[in-house]
């Protein structure tokens, strides 16, 4: 078992236990998925990339909602991409190397609506 005792001082962290699976799932599956159409990269490269990439999905996907909940205004989505990436509360969760489960979770909840 993995546990981290440097964080959620002082008790530590049972890391086995306490993370969700769809962050490694989803990096190992744009790894192995690179390696495979010949774009090399490593797996600690992926890491670092993966909040930057799912930041431009989601930025996409807001323009698609703005851009539907508007009747189509194509102003609307370019302004809604715009604060949506300028968003404190977005760059905090999409820096490259943050690799957390907000930069996922994000983009998909933002691709959901948009769907």
């Amino acid at each position: 078992t993995w546990f981290d005792d440097q964080s959620w001082y002082p008790l530590g962290r049972p890391v086995g236990t306490t993370i969700y699976p769809g962050l490694q799932l989803t990096s190992s599956a744009i790894f192995h998925t690179l390696n495979y159409l010949q774009m090399p990269m490593s797996l600690n490269d992926v890491c670092v990339f993966v909040p930057a990439w799912f930041s431009i999905v989601t930025c996409v996907a807001m323009f698609g909602i703005a851009y539907e909940a508007s009747g189509r205004s194509a102003n609307a989505g370019l302004c809604a991409s715009f604060f949506m990436a300028i968003m404190p509360a977005h760059l905090m969760r999409s820096v490259a190397g943050g690799y957390d489960n907000e930069s996922i979770a994000v983009g998909a909840l933002c691709t959901t609506f948009y769907l």
